[in-house]
């Protein structure tokens, strides 16, 4: 990691637990923010993706999948933006969402690193476990507001911290020969 990156990567985690802390303090407005937020977040990436796509990935071998995980998080974005303030459910359900993703991830990560026979794959692991346990605790809490916005912010606040954590290990540089 450069050091630019590092200080990005500080900064960023700093922010982090900074809004997830206001968040906490006023947990009935909390959904539309993170909603807003979300929303604003999937169209960046979106617009990113399909950029992306336009500009390099269209002439690679695979592009296409650029353009349609481009098209995708564009769509889920707008359509988050979109319901906001209509229903607290959908919101849950894309926080849910979110975590259900990052345990697939971690999880597949976890696999991956124990057949390479690395330390870290408990780790991995753990945080899917984690994630799956945030899951099924936001489908249960639905129609309850404060849970799923304390189970978020708890989350984000965890996540800011490995941040944190990575940006101070010191990495190894390798060079090619």
């Amino acid at each position: 990691m450069t050091k630019t990156k590092r200080v990005f990567t500080i900064i960023g985690a700093f922010l982090a637990i900074q809004g997830s802390l206001i968040l906490m303090l006023v947990p009935n407005y909390a959904l539309e923010i993170i909603a807003v937020g979300l929303g604003f977040t999937l169209v960046f990436y979106g617009l990113k993706y399909l950029l992306y796509y336009l500009t390099h990935a269209q002439h690679m071998v695979g592009g296409k999948w650029f353009l349609l995980i481009g098209l995708i998080l564009l769509d889920a974005g707008i359509f988050a933006g979109t319901v906001y303030d209509k229903t607290k459910v959908i919101t849950i359900l894309y926080i849910a969402g979110a975590h259900l993703v990052g345990a697939g991830l971690n999880i597949v990560r976890a696999v991956g690193n124990r057949k390479d026979h690395n330390r870290g794959w408990k780790t991995d692991m753990a945080q899917g476990i984690g994630n799956i346990i945030l899951v099924l605790l936001c489908i249960i809490f639905m129609h309850d507001v404060i849970i799923p916005v304390y189970i978020y912010c708890i989350s984000a606040i965890y996540t800011a911290i490995l941040m944190l954590i990575s940006a101070f290990k010191k990495t190894a540089i390798v060079y090619v020969q």
